[in-house]
């Protein structure tokens, strides 16, 4: 099958939601995946090469922006360039699309970029590589996973590096992150989280305004300030609830009118904002 054949093949499987297969589920219930991962496969068509170790893989190389200005008018109105990351981080997560570091690319891929390297090292404003992505041939799903996707996530959904590696383990953390400018991603641990699930089962609830210990980043940057403010607390809960984290630990995140009748809240504390809970304390 030659390259456009190959390609076509695929858009063909996407637009047919991948009928009868596990991907079949994710691409109707998270809502934007099928025309991000066809904008994908189209800007491959139009570009396709192989930076890959293994050249049987076609690679493309493009940034959100691209992938989002390839997608419809339509998807264009309803999403933002932010909801594109978000669901490329699925699509990694999914191993559909695996961005590539500097270890994965071939020997001409990496002669070509350091040639682009050192013609920009002196130009200002320079902002590193263009990220490469690996695509895997969707007519072959034993090799993907599509699996991990739950339908608690959407195109809002931000999946942290953390909730990868609680759910699935540091290496395919490691690998849905990796970029070819070796960008350090700041963090919590596992260990962290571990210790917020226990104390979270010894108390019964714990609050947004409590969480900050826990997430602490193990690494951090000369003069980094740990984000600490409630929309980044829910950001990063709602991303270990929708992974399925916080299922397998027993816990919810959710509204505290759920649990007033059971355990002790402030009285101030209004019945719609989210705490993290143990499961087992509604009777």
């Amino acid at each position: 099958m030659n390259t456009e054949n190959y390609i076509k093949s695929n858009i063909e499987f996407i637009k047919d939601n991948a009928r009868g297969t596990s991907l079949s589920t994710p691409l109707r219930t998270i809502k934007g995946l099928s025309q991000v991962l066809k904008a994908l496969y189209k800007l491959t068509l139009k570009q396709p090469s192989n930076q890959f170790i293994d050249s049987s893989y076609f690679t493309v190389q493009c940034t959100t922006k691209a992938i989002y200005l390839s997608t419809t008018k339509s998807f264009r109105a309803k999403f933002s360039e932010h909801d594109v990351r978000h669901l490329m981080r699925m699509l990694a997560l999914a191993e559909i699309v695996q961005p590539l570091d500097w270890a994965h690319l071939n020997k001409d891929a990496k002669l070509d970029k350091m040639t682009i390297v050192k013609a920009k090292h002196n130009e200002s404003g320079y902002t590193g590589m263009t990220p490469v992505y690996k695509l895997a041939n969707l007519n072959e799903t034993s090799n993907i996973h599509p699996e991990r996707l739950t339908r608690k996530m959407t195109p809002a959904t931000s999946l942290s590096y953390l909730a990868i590696a609680c759910q699935y383990g540091y290496e395919l953390a490691e690998q849905v992150f990796a970029n070819l400018n070796n960008w350090l991603v700041v963090t919590p641990t596992v260990n962290q989280m571990e210790k917020l699930a226990t104390d979270v089962r010894m108390h019964k609830v714990v609050m947004i305004n409590q969480l900050k210990p826990y997430f602490k980043p193990a690494r951090m940057p000369k003069n980094y300030e740990q984000p600490d403010t409630s929309v980044y607390y829910r950001r990063m809960l709602a991303g270990l609830d929708a992974i399925g984290w916080l299922d397998c630990q027993g816990l919810v995140f959710g509204p505290a009118s759920k649990v007033r009748d059971y355990v002790k809240l402030p009285d101030s504390l209004n019945a719609n904002t989210k705490v993290l809970y143990d499961k087992s304390v509604i009777k």
